[in-house]
């Protein structure tokens, strides 16, 4: 199938070579592996780009992201095909953990007259993980004050990334809740069937835009006493989980914490950073000499 018809002219379907261009593209930059056949589906994301850029076929697609030396439509390329799925609370027996491991984490601070906290949330997407561990964290009252707390939220995708700053949320972003709206009337205002976080929780937090790959990424960040990275893993080859366990092994602290998904794992994959089960859940440390 060469072409599909739409109202106006007809448009160029994406061929073969191209997908696998494209394909190779993602994988080559992000570490994402597309598995199947998804040529129509990236068809449909992408159509508008090429007539937003005035190319006549994906290979001119291609040839353009691949020579532009900012970028900057590489990071519009993935940040229409990424997922952005994500939703307050989500994990609860993880949230669980956190919670308690935060009460040990202010133990150990104050026995080394530390008053920093430094929390990672990578591949936050639109920024419901970042912002329920803030509320988390403040509603514990362990870190009320003289305190230095950073929540930092990194994303590949500029688009979801607007909407983690803006934290405006449809009903969506609470279906854990199964109907309970003690939690969207406590931290959000409501209005017109939206939801907006009260501006107190959203201190403390800062997104960032990122290649979890990239080390530069990372830059400023210093030392992190938890990162959550939860299900991302899952959409990497083994060379990209490999290269992103060297990132978070350099910037976790040498008693931090790392969260992945609960269908996630690290064994053999990785010697930097080894498991452990605390508090009903598998959490990753450093492996030390």
């Amino acid at each position: 199938m060469d072409s599909l018809k739409g109202n106006g002219p007809e448009e160029l379907f994406m061929k073969e070579e191209e997908y696998s261009l494209l394909k190779d593209l993602i994988n080559k930059e992000f570490g994402i592996v597309i598995k199947g056949d998804k040529r129509l589906t990236l068809h449909t994301k992408l159509a508008h780009r090429l007539a937003i850029r005035g190319l006549a076929t994906y290979r001119d697609y291609y040839d353009l992201i691949v020579s532009e030396p900012s970028k900057e439509e590489l990071f519009i390329f993935i940040s229409h095909i990424t997922n952005n799925e994500t939703y307050f609370l989500r994990e609860s027996s993880q949230l669980n953990a956190f919670a308690k491991l935060l009460v040990d984490l202010k133990k150990q601070k104050q026995k080394k007259n530390q008053n920093r906290i430094s929390i990672l949330s990578a591949g936050c997407s639109t920024g419901e993980e970042v912002y329920t561990l803030n509320i988390m964290l403040m509603e514990s009252g362990l870190f009320a004050w003289g305190w230095d707390i950073s929540l930092i939220g990194i994303d590949v995708n500029r688009i979801s990334l607007g909407k983690a700053e803006n934290a405006v949320y449809t009903k969506n972003s609470f279906r854990m809740l199964n109907g309970n709206e003690d939690f969207s009337q406590k931290y959000f205002n409501e209005e017109d069937g939206l939801y907006i976080l009260k501006s107190p929780y959203r201190s403390h937090v800062q997104f960032r835009h990122g290649n979890l790959l990239d080390p530069r990424s990372f830059d400023g960040i210093g030392s992190a006493d938890i990162i959550f990275c939860k299900n991302v893993f899952i959409y990497m080859n083994n060379n990209a989980i490999k290269r992103v366990a060297e990132n978070f092994y350099r910037l976790l602290a040498d008693d931090g914490y790392l969260f992945i998904g609960s269908s996630e794992g690290l064994l053999k994959k990785t010697d930097l950073l080894v498991p452990e089960y605390r508090d009903g859940v598998i959490v990753y440390r450093k492996a030390l000499p």
